[in-house]
């Protein structure tokens, strides 16, 4: 809109010359008249020279030369004047046509200038909206990142947790543990006292009821801890690029699962001792084919390696002659007269078996 006011505005100066224009050609006209008078003057002397007499002429030679001198002064004057107008006019000519071009220049300046500021307009619109797209980025990464913080400090506090189940599940073990060595105790207790077999057998009937009911709550426990710990570990899987700590969880996880693994372990010894439980009670239930038992406190070492028992080398009776071995020696199995099942056996056991 501002273009075209200016380009109306152009064009009507173009159209109306400039006032210094049209001076100067008034100047220049009077310029003209004024010599074109002197002209007319100096022919009408001369005419009046040539009907006047001579005495005239002579009377008034001298002071019509005078005259004719000054007009001519005058009219030199005049002459210079016009020229230096003519002159004056010229540059004038050329300085409006240096201004016109100059004019034209700066609207062609102005006209990009215009334009250079409506791009600019529109790129400061554009980096604008990127602006508010940036902080609305921006807020919503920080609005995720505390969102992740309070994730990190809400494992840290599951992991917490899980350390004091683990301390619970060490000092469960602790009781387990306190618990086969009394129920060895027991089994000791039990096989010397063969006239109180019926109280013990029930005493260690309601031990075994205990330790199932222990061992399920012990399974259950381990099911959720490693339900916990599979959780956790899929959360720092996630959160892995944002937390550096993620290697101490997974050296907590690592431990947790150790521990998880020695429960585990414990809790295969002692199905194995209710194993030889029932396999006792099944053993003394047939009185007549029960061979005399050897005490564990008296076997110290297998009967047939003479290897010492320690934690990991357990003792096992043979079902049959009645001896102390190590699981290596007692692994086979046969049938015997009253039991249902095949129980373990010594390797001379199983071989007089398989003669007769």
């Amino acid at each position: 809109m501002v273009h075209s006011v200016m380009g109306n505005t152009t064009t009507k100066n173009s159209q109306r010359p400039p006032f210094w224009m049209k001076a100067c050609q008034d100047l220049t006209k009077d310029s003209r008249m004024k010599v074109t008078e002197l002209q007319s003057d100096e022919e009408e002397k001369r005419s009046v020279k040539s009907t006047t007499s001579d005495k005239s002429k002579n009377e008034k030679d001298s002071e019509s030369g005078k005259q004719l001198e000054e007009e001519r002064k005058k009219n030199n004057e005049l002459q210079k004047e016009l020229d230096l107008q003519i002159s004056l006019k010229a540059e004038m000519e050329v300085a409006m046509k240096l201004l016109e071009k100059d004019i034209h220049d700066k609207q062609d300046t102005i006209i990009s200038l215009r334009r250079q500021l409506d791009d600019i307009k529109l790129i400061n619109l554009e980096m604008y909206k990127k602006l508010q797209e940036c902080e609305s980025s921006l807020k919503h990464k920080t609005e995720l990142i505390a969102k992740l913080e309070a994730k990190t400090e809400s494992m840290g506090s599951t992991i917490h947790q899980l350390d004091e189940k683990l301390q619970d599940d060490k000092a469960a073990r602790k009781d387990l543990e306190e618990t086969a060595r009394s129920l060895g105790q027991k089994a000791a207790t039990a096989e010397s006292r063969a006239v109180a077999a019926e109280g013990d057998l029930r005493i260690e009937r309601e031990w075994r009821i205990s330790l199932q009911e222990s061992m399920v709550r012990d399974r259950d426990k381990i099911s959720m801890l490693t339900q916990e710990v599979e959780s956790l570990k899929s959360i720092g899987q996630k959160y892995l690029a944002l937390q550096e700590e993620q290697h101490v969880l997974k050296t907590q996880y690592s431990e947790a699962q150790k521990t998880l693994e020695e429960v585990g372990a414990t809790l295969s010894e002692n199905k194995l001792q209710l194993q030889e439980l029932l396999e006792k009670e099944a053993a003394q239930a047939v009185a007549d084919d029960t061979p005399t038992w050897t005490s564990d406190k008296d076997a110290t070492a297998c009967t047939a390696c003479t290897k010492e028992f320690t934690i990991a080398r357990r003792k096992h009776h043979c079902r049959r002659c009645g001896h102390i071995f190590c699981g290596a020696c007692s692994e086979k199995t046969v049938a015997l007269t009253g039991n249902t099942k095949p129980v373990r056996v010594c390797d001379a056991c199983f071989a007089e078996v398989r003669l007769t």
